[in-house]
C-alpha cells in the first residue's frame, strides 16, 4: 500500500505542469553554460583560453573545467538525465492533463440557470424570445451548438486547446531527436588532395551507437575558387564522386560553401581548403615541392628550388588566378610566371604545370536531425493553431425570459461582437 502511495505521488509530481518548467529552467541554465564554455575542445584549446593564471568568466580555468568536465556538458550523464526526466515529465503531463483538458473542453456544459460570476461575462436577457432565433445565429457565427430542454450550450474554437498538446509534443520530438543524433550520429573531416580518393575514415566524433560505413568510397575530380574582382575569394567548390561498393550506386556532383552533396544518410559539405605544392618542370624533370602557408596582413605561400650550379630561386603564390611571382637569392623579383607556359630563368626552362591543392570536406551522418526539423515544424504549427481562441456560449430560458452569456480565453472583442450580433438580431426580430 505505502509503494502505491509513494507511486502516485511520484506520477503526480512528474505531471505537474511547474515541475516541468522547473526542469526547463535548468536545463536552459545548464545550456546557458554549455554555450559559453566552448565544448569538445582539446586540452591545448583550454589551456590557451582559459589559463590559470588569468580570471575568467567566473573564476573558470582550464583545470577546472577538465576536471568537472564542463567541456563536454552537453554528452554528460546528468544533463541527460534531466533532459530525458523533462521528455517522461512533459508525456505524463500531456496524457494526464492536457489531454483530459481538451476532452473536457468537448463535453456539454448546460447552465439550467445563468449567474454573472468572476468567469462569465456580457449577459443579456430578453423577454419572451423562442430558441430559434439564437440558435440560428450561433449556427451562422460557426458554433458547435447544443441543446436540451430550456438551455443551450455553443463552443468554437476548440483546435486552440490543441496547441499545448503539440507544443509538448514538439519539444518531446526535438529532445527525442536531440538524443538520437548524440547516440547516432558520426563527423568526418577530411583534407583530401584533387584527383585522389577518400574513404571515411578521420572521425572527428562519433556516438555510441553510431555506424560508420566501409563501403562507400569518394573522389575529388577537381576543385577551383571563385574570385571577386579584387581577388577576395567569392566561392571555392569540388567535384565529387561518391560511390557505394555494395549496391553500384554513383553520383557526381559540384558541392560549395552551403550546397552540401547528399548520398544515402551522408551529407558532404565543403568547408575548406589549402594549397600543398607546385608541380614543376624544370630543364626537361617533373618535380614537386611543398609550400609554406604565411599570414601577414595577406595570405599567401611560399617555396624554394635548387637549380644549376646550387642557385636558388623562390616562388610566391598570392592565390589560384594570379601569376607566381619568383624571387632571386637576394629577394629580388625576377619575374612573373604564367601557369603551363615556359619561362627561362638563367638560361634554364622552368614551367610550372599545376597548383596542388586539397579540398576540406565534413561528412556527417544525423539520424536524429529529420525528427528535429519536424518538431519546429510542430511548435511552428502550434504557434498559428494558438492564435485560435476558444469561445463558449450558454443560453437558458428561465420563467419567459432568456439569458445569455458567454467567456473565452483569448479574443474577448470577438466574443462580444458574436454576442453582439445575437442581441442585434433578436432585437430586429421582435
Amino acid at each position: 500500500m505505502t509503494y502505491k502511495i509513494v507511486k502516485w505521488k511520484v506520477f503526480r509530481l512528474l505531471g505537474n505542469l511547474n515541475f516541468s518548467i522547473t526542469l526547463l529552467l535548468i536545463i536552459a541554465s545548464i545550456s546557458v553554460l554549455g554555450t559559453i564554455i566552448e565544448q569538445n575542445q582539446s586540452i591545448d584549446y583550454y589551456k590557451l583560453k582559459y589559463p590559470i593564471d588569468q580570471v575568467n568568466f567566473m573564476g573558470l580555468n582550464w583545470l577546472t573545467i577538465t576536471r568537472y568536465h564542463l567541456d563536454e556538458i552537453y554528452t554528460s550523464f546528468p544533463f541527460l538525465s534531466l533532459t530525458m526526466l523533462f521528455s517522461l515529465s512533459l508525456l505524463i503531463c500531456t496524457f494526464s492533463t492536457q489531454l483530459p483538458s481538451l476532452r473536457n473542453a468537448r463535453q456539454w456544459k448546460m447552465k439550467a440557470e445563468i449567474r454573472k460570476d468572476n468567469n462569465i461575462s456580457n449577459i443579456l436577457s430578453f423577454d419572451n424570445q423562442s430558441f430559434c432565433i439564437p440558435l440560428y445565429t450561433l449556427a451562422k457565427r460557426q458554433y458547435y451548438t447544443f441543446y436540451q430542454e430550456k438551455t443551450i450550450y455553443a463552443y468554437k474554437g476548440l483546435y486552440g486547446r490543441i496547441a499545448p498538446i503539440i507544443v509538448h509534443f514538439s519539444i518531446i520530438a526535438l529532445l527525442t531527436g536531440a538524443l538520437g543524433s548524440l547516440f547516432s550520429s558520426f563527423y568526418i573531416q577530411a583534407m583530401v588532395p584533387k584527383g585522389e580518393n577518400f574513404s571515411l575514415h578521420n572521425i572527428t566524433n562519433s556516438g555510441i551507437f553510431s555506424k560508420i560505413p566501409d563501403n562507400i568510397t569518394g573522389k575529388v575530380h577537381n576543385f577551383d575558387i571563385e574570385y571577386y574582382p579584387n581577388s577576395s575569394i567569392k566561392q571555392f567548390r569540388s567535384s565529387i564522386e561518391i560511390y557505394n561498393q555494395n549496391n553500384h550506386k554513383k553520383l557526381l556532383q559540384t558541392i560549395e560553401v552551403n550546397k552540401p552533396l547528399k548520398f544515402e544518410n551522408l551529407t558532404i559539405y565543403q568547408t575548406d581548403w589549402k594549397i600543398n605544392g607546385l608541380r614543376l618542370q624544370v630543364d626537361n624533370k617533373i618535380i614537386q615541392v611543398p609550400v609554406t602557408e604565411i599570414n601577414e596582413n595577406k595570405q599567401y605561400w611560399f617555396t624554394s628550388i635548387k637549380y644549376a650550379n646550387n642557385r636558388r630561386i623562390s616562388m610566391v603564390i598570392s592565390n589560384l588566378q594570379d601569376n607566381i611571382l619568383c624571387y632571386d637569392q637576394n629577394g629580388d623579383l625576377i619575374k612573373s610566371i604564367t601557369l603551363n607556359q615556359i619561362d627561362e630563368i638563367d638560361h634554364i626552362p622552368i614551367r610550372v604545370i599545376e597548383i596542388l591543392t586539397s579540398t576540406g570536406l565534413q561528412i556527417k551522418a544525423d539520424y536524429g536531425l529529420t525528427l528535429v526539423y519536424a518538431s519546429f515544424g510542430l511548435l511552428m504549427l502550434s504557434i498559428i493553431i494558438s492564435y485560435l481562441s476558444f469561445s463558449q456560449i450558454w443560453i437558458a430560458n428561465k420563467q419567459y425570459i432568456i439569458r445569455i452569456s458567454g467567456k473565452t480565453n483569448r479574443a474577448q472583442l470577438n466574443l462580444e461582437e458574436d454576442l453582439l450580433y445575437i442581441y442585434k438580431y433578436l432585437q430586429n426580430k421582435k
